[in-house]
């Protein structure tokens, strides 16, 4: 994954990612608010138990070894890492795609 995502995510903004307290990982991508699709439970606001109190996120970018539980910091904003995975394009993966949950001030995260 290095190769590729290293060369598609050179000019994103740097996250870094944190497990217990110590740093993980460091790399680069872009978060953005997940908008979802109607029927789409992670990324709309309607939730089968009702609505969710606040937007959920995601990672896309160049950042390795990221599981759920882990905090992901990225321009000043830390999120909650809720889900984890990689996207692959004809057998090589490019990239990692993290569901996340803000950080507030009237909540932790997970």
């Amino acid at each position: 994954m290095k190769d590729i995502a290293c060369r598609v995510f050179r000019h994103m903004e740097r996250a870094r990612v944190e497990r217990d307290g110590g740093p993980v990982a460091e790399g680069r991508g872009a978060v953005a608010r997940w908008k979802g699709k109607a029927g789409d439970v992670l990324g709309a606001q309607a939730h089968s138990l009702g609505m969710l109190a606040e937007p959920l996120y995601v990672f896309t970018g160049d950042l390795p070894a990221v599981q759920p539980g882990d905090v992901l910091t990225q321009g000043g904003e830390s999120y909650t890492v809720l889900h984890s995975s990689q996207v692959a394009l004809g057998g090589a993966v490019v990239c990692t795609r993290a569901v996340l949950e803000k950080k507030g001030e009237d909540h932790d995260g997970v």
